[in-house]
């Protein structure tokens, strides 16, 4: 509540309404109420900007706007003992955008059409609308509906005056909604926060003006409204008994000031003045160098005509445009800028029509208005007292305040609004809004395809008033919204390390010659190192040398019939590779008649002492003969040591000699689904082999696809 008031002061009840028209130049309060269906005026109260603060009807200085604002505001509360709570605007038409759309609702078997579903069909209208323009609007610029109006209902598809109370199958409405980008709504929104007041309803300037100028009773015939103001130039046209058109233009009444500006040498406020008192046949002012000045009225306008004819020229222009191309059957100028001598006069010869029906509107035109003592006369007042006859035809159309954040944010009641509908019109991106899981690492490590996957996204934490909600769940006026942003998932990484472990090469000597060892990776056929990043798709294959066996498969001669060695000792195929290692080769045959000769000579058995006589030797058992034929085949299948596709690989003893046909198992392929152009390659130390061919220790065997 207002501190300066009395404390006696009631507060605005539902039946008044406080009108404010924020405009370039000026701010006109209204405070009114209805009283059968005649709107009364009870006050008004208008206070000139002490500074530029506003431009083309845009406001630039939000402080210095609510400054003046505040203080209508408070005149108004003071002199009539009142605290008000809400406010009724209307916004200038810049940037203006408008949709024409046609929603539809099924009305069979639900009776006769009363006001609620008149209002959803509406709403259905202005939300297709506003669809609409979203599609088509670039830069991410979201827009605001600040009016509607029917031009047309249909029932069955047959065009109908009114709704109300009909019955039928399907109920349709042809409506022009009229859009402005939310920084000239937000911009108003914000003044009314700061002087404390919230919005009831937001229109459009030439809807107000026209809704007390050209009521609906009027609208069949084709007539233009122009509500001039400092910044811009407002139009709606009517027709057929519609509002049908709006259209705008940037410029009014501030060009002919700015003019008086450069021929005068004159500040801004004493144009105003100029041109606001040249009612006597002269005008006296004082230029910016101190000096008094007098010009005779009559060559004062006659100096200004060619800013006048072009103000003319672009409205009469705009009303063309707006038109359809053709001249309306009348005009009404309202608006303080409107009051320039003979500006109507010049509108009518552009669009062709007689002079006589080009009019300045003001009280004499206000219909279903009542000013009772209150001295409201120019063309000023016309669209302030608009917005609040405007306010009583479409109480309900307005925005919800909802704080998401902290942060006001407005948006029209068009339709049920969920959570991810606030957050769009707050611009936040759907990969904000859901976030989006990592992506998963696709590549082919040794002919076989592998994946890593991405981190899963962490979802969005969203409440409403306090409690857990989704981006599914419906807000209204008043609702309080946190959103904490969805992190996105991690997007999987593998270095080539991950796979393959350490790549690092090392080195070892043969014969004095240094060959590689070790785990090496190919990518695409490139060597890489073990700080490679695998990319997607990647063709990785990985060989490792560990062990002897392993590199004798890697060498680039046969090794078949070699035997390797290290400090003149023999090495087993298992014999674990170390960096550096000096190796010597020799044949086999070889090393074998070196190792029989080296081979000490074995001793002779001892010869048995005879026995007494008296004590015969014992006869051998009868089955003697076959243990030592059991003893001299005691190797046969014994275990043996063999390289299978380079692994050392070890068969158990068995009963029999080992034949190749036993690493078939141990090979793993599955031979019956070979891979897609693949065949089975089979080879014993290099060579062809059967599969009962037998295998001995230290062979080399290679069975695998290829």
């Amino acid at each position: 509540m207002n501190d300066n008031l009395q404390s006696g002061a009631r507060v605005q009840s539902e039946n008044e309404v406080f009108a404010l028209d924020i405009g370039t130049r000026t701010v006109v309060g209204v405070l009114g109420h209805v009283s059968d269906d005649t709107f009364v005026v009870d006050d008004c109260c208008s206070i000139p900007h002490k500074s530029r603060a506003m431009t083309d009807g845009q406001i630039e200085d939000i402080d210095e706007v609510a400054k003046i604002a505040g203080r209508v505001k408070a005149q108004l509360e003071e002199k009539n003992s009142i605290t008000l709570t809400e406010v009724s605007i209307a916004a200038a038409g810049r940037a203006l955008k408008t949709c024409r759309t046609k929603a539809s609702i099924d009305i069979e078997d639900k009776g006769y059409i009363n006001d609620d579903m008149l209002k959803s069909l509406e709403m259905d209208a202005i939300a297709d609308a506003q669809d609409s323009l979203d599609e088509n609007s670039s830069g991410g610029s979201s827009f605001y509906c600040v009016g509607n109006t029917v031009v047309k209902y249909f029932l069955d598809d047959y065009p109908i005056k009114s709704l109300k109370g009909h019955r039928g199958k399907t109920a349709s409405a042809e409506i022009l909604a009229a859009f402005l980008p939310s920084p000239v709504v937000e911009s108003l929104y914000s003044v009314m926060d700061k002087i404390g007041l919230s919005v009831r309803s937001l229109t459009l300037e030439p809807i107000a003006a026209m809704n007390v100028i050209i009521p609906a009773e009027v609208r069949l015939i084709n007539i233009a409204l122009v509500d001039i103001g400092a910044g811009t130039s407002d139009i709606a046209i009517s027709r057929d008994g519609s509002i049908v058109a709006y259209a705008m233009a940037t410029i009014a009444g501030d060009e002919i000031t700015e003019e008086i500006i450069r021929k005068y040498l004159v500040d801004f406020n004493t144009a105003e003045e100029m041109k606001q008192s040249a009612s006597g046949e002269t005008i006296k002012y004082r230029n910016i160098l101190g000096m008094e000045q007098t010009v005779e009225t009559s060559a004062f306008f006659e100096s200004l005509f060619p800013t006048v004819d072009l103000l003319a020229d672009t409205i009469a222009a705009n009303i063309l445009e707006a038109n359809g191309g053709e001249a309306p059957a009348a005009v009404f100028l309202v608006g303080g800028g409107s009051q320039v001598p003979e500006l109507s006069k010049y509108v009518a010869q552009k669009l062709g029509i007689p002079e006589e029906r080009a009019a300045v509107g003001g009280r004499q035109f206000m219909r279903n208005v009542d000013t009772g003592s209150v001295e409201i006369n120019g063309p000023e007042f016309v669209t302030p007292i608009g917005i609040g006859v405007t306010a009583t035809i479409q109480r309900g159309y307005d925005f919800s305040t909802i704080t998401l954040n902290g942060e006001k944010i407005r948006i029209f009641d068009t339709k049920k609004i969920t959570v991810v509908d606030l957050l769009r019109i707050a611009g936040y991106k759907p990969s904000q809004i859901i976030g989006r899981s990592g992506r998963n690492l696709t590549y082919i490590l040794n002919g076989e395809r592998k994946s890593a996957a991405g981190t899963l996204a962490v979802p969005a934490e969203i409440t409403v008033n306090g409690k857990a909600a989704a981006i599914d769940t419906p807000v209204k006026q008043g609702d309080i919204v946190t959103f904490k942003e969805a992190e996105n998932g991690v997007n999987a990484q593998l270095s080539i390390t991950d796979i393959a472990g350490d790549v690092t090469e090392h080195r070892v000597s043969i014969d004095g010659m240094e060959y590689p060892f070790g785990t090496a990776a190919l990518v695409n056929d490139k060597r890489v190192s073990s700080g490679y990043k695998i990319q997607n798709y990647d063709d990785i294959s990985v060989s490792i040398v560990e062990t002897l066996g392993d590199l004798m498969l890697s060498l680039p001669f046969d090794c078949n019939g070699i035997v390797f060695m290290k400090n003149g000792k023999k090495l087993r195929f298992d014999y674990l590779l170390c960096d550096g290692d000096k190796l010597e080769t020799c044949d086999r045959s070889a090393f074998e008649e070196m190792e029989r000769t080296q081979k000490p000579s074995q001793p002779k058995p001892v010869q048995p002492a005879e026995q007494p006589k008296e004590a015969p030797p014992a006869e051998k058992p009868d089955k003697e003969p076959e243990l030592e034929q059991e003893a001299e085949n005691s190797n046969v299948g014994a275990p043996i040591t063999v390289i299978l596709n380079g692994r050392p690989t070890l068969l158990e003893q068995r009963s029999s000699p080992h034949e190749f046909l036993e690493l078939m198992a141990l090979a793993n392929l599955d031979t019956s689904n070979p891979p897609p152009g693949m065949n089975i390659v089979i080879s014993l130390n290099g060579k062809d082999v059967s599969f009962m061919d037998p295998i001995k220790e230290g062979d080399v065997a290679v069975i695998r696809w290829e």
